[in-house]
């Protein structure tokens, strides 16, 4: 990449496939502006006119579905196969559920209220578009994770800058197309390119929110630079994501799913599998059973349709691979299968790995492996097994593996973490429905279902006073009366003794009769 040139670098092959011009840091409150000028106009056209536009953005990633993942593959290395199933299907699905859902999701709401002094009262929850949108992306889901925010923020009837990954930037160009074709205006939705510098400065920027997706190192940052001037943020940062194999899984199709969990996409996810404990009993099945599979595992360029895991996206995910491998044999751990780069081939390979970590006290790696290594360890029970998987800085997502869906629900419901799979893993993210979400160092916010609708918009609270002349009993001026008739009220309220309702009952009506049923001024208020 030169100073203004960003070359995009097939990873299987380190062929340069293309280059995207580089967005100057200085430019990007200008960008900023434009989509702030273009705000009213957007924000103002009927949801209908909107979601017909994203309607037409999704039949036009619909017919241009082969471009989009052919794209993927050769930026970021995953099988083409994964990037139909895994992020068109899903991507495809996202923007009809959104334009089919948005009208009901953002339509007024009335909220009833209980308090008998209130009754005179409607109240209702508005959803307001809050303006200028700042999306910044990272390269390992290109085209999903991007449109689950971006779709919600355009379709809300916000304005968007959308910043995607370096090593994706012919992807990004290719949404800021997709959308600007179905007739999305090229000032409201803005697509700026470059490296981390840009990505600050878009965060630095007068948008109204950010979000982001990435490293919780990273994410770290975006939310102290977001501090200096409260900007809202939502963050969907890293994950160390355990699953637990109870000792009555069916060792066949648990071996095949945590070996899919943890090597598709070569380990390159955010809720990828990482850490796996097993019972005791079933340990050395498990690992009879694994090996063998990762075995038939075939490494290669993506675009061959016989390839089963691609290569790491760049050398700095090759090179934390071997500091991860380095770091095991310091601490005495197994590797039982792989663990080198592959020599043979000129991208990024990296062998599906498995480490064997005995030491059921505490954990080997305390952070985002996020590339094809799993840690796997025995366990005497379930109850070690969630005791494990809860001691960690993250708490993305998990998944448990019994022949028991009841206490596998009772699992799930143990573990410290924002989504839990029973007898699968990772597909979640791609069920549109699926409120998305991290805690501890995992994330902040909300993403996908309803719940990522809400964090576009400022959920207003409306509350109107049918008695239009009314003067209200706590307006001034204060009196010693008031609190005699505050506290009959209150009894009769709240009270739970019977005998002391029925007491207040006459005290209450003699002092809020008029409030309750008379819509005029009331002597003795200023």
């Amino acid at each position: 990449m030169t100073h203004n040139i960003i070359q995009s670098v097939n990873p299987a092959t380190l062929e340069v496939i293309g280059e995207v011009k580089s967005t100057h840091k200085s430019d990007i409150e200008k960008i900023v502006k434009t989509a702030r000028k273009a705000f009213p106009v957007w924000s103002k056209r009927k949801r209908s006119e909107r979601s017909k536009i994203l309607r037409n953005a999704q039949q036009l990633l619909l017919k241009e579905q082969e471009a989009f993942a052919r794209l993927i593959t050769l930026e970021m290395g995953r099988p083409l196969v994964e990037s139909y199933v895994i992020e068109l299907e899903a991507s495809i699905d996202l923007i009809g559920y959104y334009a089919d859902r948005v009208h009901r999701f953002l339509k007024d709401r009335p909220v009833p209220l209980h308090n008998l002094f209130f009754k005179r009262r409607k109240s209702k929850i508005h959803f307001q578009p809050l303006g200028v949108l700042g999306i910044i992306t990272p390269w390992n889901w290109p085209l999903l994770i991007p449109l689950g925010s971006i779709v919600p923020a355009l379709l809300s009837g916000n304005t968007v800058v959308f910043k995607p990954s370096e090593l994706t930037p012919l992807v990004g160009q290719k949404m800021g197309e997709l959308f600007w074709n179905a007739g999305v205006p090229e000032e409201s939705f803005q697509v700026i390119q470059g490296k981390g510098d840009v990505g600050q400065g878009l965060v630095q920027s007068e948008v109204e929110k950010v979000f982001f997706t990435g490293s919780t190192q990273v994410g770290q940052k975006v939310m102290q630079q977001a501090a200096h001037s409260l900007k809202k943020v939502v963050l969907e940062m890293g994950g160390n994501d355990p699953a637990i194999v109870c000792e009555d899984a069916d060792i066949d199709t648990c071996t095949s799913g945590i070996l899919w969990g943890g090597f598709n996409n070569c380990g390159q996810n955010c809720n990828a599998i990482e850490r796996v404990y097993v019972h005791q009993n079933i340990f050395n099945e498990f690992i009879e059973h694994l090996v063998p599979k990762i075995e038939k595992l075939r490494i290669g360029n993506g675009l061959d349709m016989n390839t089963d895991v691609g290569p790491l996206a760049s050398k700095m995910q090759l090179h934390k691979m071997k500091s991860l491998m380095a770091r095991a044999n310091r601490k005495r751990a197994n590797s039982c299968f792989g663990g080198h780069p592959i020599q043979n081939q000129k991208g990024y390979f990296f062998e599906p790995t498995v480490i064997l970590w005995k030491n059921n006290t505490h954990n080997l790696f305390d952070e985002e492996i996020f590339g094809p290594i799993i840690v796997v360890t025995p366990v005497e029970n379930d109850q070690q097994a969630i005791q494990l998987a809860n001691q960690s800085q993250y708490g993305l997502a998990a998944s448990v593996w019994t022949s028991n869906l009841r206490h596998g629900e009772w699992i799930a419901k143990q573990l410290e973490t924002g989504s839990v799979m029973v007898n699968d893993s990772v597909v979640s993210f791609g069920m549109t429905e699926a409120n998305w979400t991290g805690i501890k160092n995992s994330g902040i916010g909300w993403m996908h279902g309803e719940k990522g609708l809400d964090e576009m918009v400022n959920i207003q609270y409306i509350n109107e006073d049918q008695q239009l002349h009314s003067h209200k009993f706590w307006w001034f001026p204060y009196e010693e009366h008031m609190i005699h008739g505050l506290k009959a009220g209150i009894r009769l309220l709240f009270d739970r003794r019977i005998w002391i309702k029925i007491r207040a009952l006459p005290k209450a009506v003699s002092y809020f009769w008029k409030y309750l049923l008379c819509n005029s001024k009331h002597k003795g208020k200023i």
